[in-house]
């Protein structure tokens, strides 16, 4: 019974890693785009990716999906 209890627990915790887990998007940009990103990211010393998830986010708030 408690070799079972467990066994269940560790599939749980299984799933829960599985929804958390990071998922890309691939985007294409145009050589513009790309430098203005690569300098926004630089003089904020930040992350490219950060500022990426910024404005998507930021985005999907803008247009009601919340």
């Amino acid at each position: 019974m408690e070799r079972e209890a467990s066994r269940i627990r560790l599939q749980e915790l299984k799933q829960n890693k599985a929804r958390e887990s990071k998922h890309f998007v691939n985007c294409p940009l145009d050589y513009d785009t790309k430098k203005r990103l690569e300098r926004a990211a630089s003089e904020n010393d930040l992350k490219m990716t950060v500022i990426v998830k910024a404005a998507i986010d930021q985005f999907l708030k803008d247009n009601g999906y919340l």
